[in-house]
């Protein structure tokens, strides 16, 4: 899991909630992973700030950070 490597937990500074790879939309949580909803749901409040890595391919933490992130732009 080299992955992993990269991967930075609770740091300060810009986070992966804040990047143009995480996907953090509660449908979409659900959609790639068709069975949460069995036992919970993507729109649960332990979920957080959680979601998806679309460049890691990972669920994780919008709080974390990768040498990966791209600021997204504000909306104008």
């Amino acid at each position: 899991m080299k992955f992993l490597q990269y991967i930075q937990i609770h740091k300060t500074g810009p986070s992966c909630e804040q990047c143009i790879h995480f996907q953090g939309e509660p449908g979409l949580v659900e959609h790639v992973y068709s069975g949460l909803t069995t036992m919970s749901s993507g729109f649960a409040s332990v979920r957080d700030k959680d979601g998806f890595c679309g460049y890691h391919q990972l669920y994780l933490s919008g709080r974390d950070s990768c040498p990966h992130l791209v600021i997204k732009e504000p909306n104008r």
